[in-house]
């Protein structure tokens, strides 16, 4: 009987530890959410059956077809803010046509997941996966990317050296620091050499995954495929200010993660660790 007792408090103790480790990293909108963690931007549309139309089946197809129209307009209004980089938000690169294209595109095509009446409102619930977000604004990136270079404005990436270590990805616990999630980010030293961003990865894996996914618990975050079995864990000096987006870590650790294999690198083998 004890033996009974004491498996299922450790059944029960690992289910609890599990739904701790899943906690998402979000951004919460009014009508919208950005799961950092689960790779989407979920957002809500409702609406109601014209006045006099209440009950009626024109009346129900008619709020359908408004919550869907408010589901796109809130789902446009928060993908406006969501942050590119240090620098820049959506909304800043929407001023090029090609981004508007592809962002009026997917929002017109967003994937509802859920809609339920409650008395006369109509509710819908749909999401963007964060790959047609950094789809659609890959081509500017890419063009302030090289625009940087030739400016030299940015950073140099490091060297990378030839003699590699083992590591199978970076986990980077940034638990006690005021980091802000993006799409794209540096990794620097001091000295404010790159070691990791947009310019050292393969861009289809960028576009499929990100340049990392962000996790809430470290124990889980190193479990992650995504890093597989023997990551290096890094914990950064500060992130830069005042956008607190890039990530400053030491001479030493910036020599470590150059050291770490190419295909780590390119593959964006990296997990951030935040609260």
């Amino acid at each position: 009987m004890i033996r009974k007792v004491m498996l299922v408090a450790m059944v029960l103790a690992a289910i609890a530890s599990a739904a701790a480790a899943q906690e998402p990293i979000v951004q919460q909108g009014q009508n919208a959410t950005l799961d950092w963690s689960g790779d989407y931007v979920e957002a809500i549309g409702q609406a109601v059956a014209p006045t006099g139309k209440e009950g009626s089946a024109q009346g129900k197809l008619l709020a359908k077809r408004g919550a869907v129209v408010d589901l796109q307009r809130n789902m446009l209004e928060f993908v406006k803010g969501v942050r590119i980089s240090s620098e820049t938000t959506m909304e800043n690169f929407m001023a090029d046509d090609r981004v508007v294209s592809s962002v009026t595109g997917f929002i017109k095509n967003v994937a509802v997941t859920d809609s339920e009446w409650d008395g006369e409102i109509y509710t819908v619930t749909g999401r963007v996966s964060l790959k047609e977000i950094r789809t659609a604004a890959l081509p500017v990136i890419q063009e302030k990317a090289a625009e940087e270079k030739r400016q030299k404005k940015a950073p140099k990436p490091q060297p990378r050296p030839k003699v590699r270590s083992g590591g199978t990805g970076l986990v980077l616990d940034c638990r006690n620091l005021p980091l802000i999630p993006s799409v794209t980010f540096r990794i620097l030293s001091p000295s404010d050499k790159e070691v990791y961003g947009f310019d050292l990865v393969d861009m289809e894996r960028f576009l499929a995954s990100g340049l990392c996914d962000y996790q809430s618990n470290m124990n889980w975050a190193k479990g992650q495929p995504r890093v597989s079995d023997s990551p290096i864990t890094i914990k950064p000096l500060r992130v830069k200010i005042p956008q607190n987006v890039d990530i400053v870590v030491s001479e030493a650790d910036a020599a470590r993660i150059a050291a770490l294999p190419d295909h780590v690198i390119k593959r964006c083998r990296v997990s951030i660790v935040k609260r």
